[in-house]
């Protein structure tokens, strides 16, 4: 097989297949005219970036497969999620069941850390009204939800962890509910 070196013109180095040619002092050069790197372009437009040549040199003038962008994944909201402050952070404590709040065998009472504990956290939600109730929070949880399986369902797919998400979301109502009547 020939080297560039032996062609000595951009038509020799065409006719026989090569990219490159040497010109007269020597040096490497890309066998592409203005009007084949034109034609190349208007071919290829939208599938490289930078500059034109660079791509032809790199695909060795053959026309370039378009690429598919990846598909970004879905978010249930815009909004960034809020941080935990401490007041949540105590409620959910209390209400997952602390061992401080359990009866003790011998006094079969509920220990008096935690009782002051929830009536600090009461008193902090009074203050500041703005925490939400765990019902609130379910609801919340629940729209977010059924906003993502909206989305999915919009691009032709399923969200099937959002949808046994919102399941385990609606039983904690019903529960929560049927709890509080």
């Amino acid at each position: 097989m020939a080297s560039y070196k032996d062609y000595k013109s951009i038509s020799a180095a065409k006719k026989a297949g090569s990219i490159y040619y040497t010109n007269k002092a020597g040096k490497k050069m890309l066998a592409v005219t203005k009007e084949d790197l034109d034609s190349w372009k208007k071919k290829n437009k939208g599938n490289y970036k930078g500059s034109a040549l660079t791509a032809w040199a790199n695909a060795k003038g053959k026309s370039i497969k378009p690429t598919k962008p990846k598909p970004k994944p879905l978010r249930s909201s815009i909004k960034p999620k809020p941080r935990p402050s401490s007041v949540k952070r105590v409620t959910k404590a209390l209400n997952k069941g602390s061992p401080n709040l359990k009866k003790t065998k011998k006094n079969k009472k509920t220990d008096p850390e935690a009782k002051a504990l929830g009536t600090l956290t009461i008193l902090q939600i009074q203050k500041n009204p703005g925490v939400m109730t765990i019902m609130e929070e379910l609801q919340v949880k629940k729209a977010n939800l059924e906003n993502r399986i909206d989305k999915a369902k919009k691009a032709g797919t399923k969200d099937l962890g959002a949808e046994a998400s919102l399941r385990v979301i609606n039983r904690r109502i019903k529960a929560f509910k049927e709890k509080n009547k």
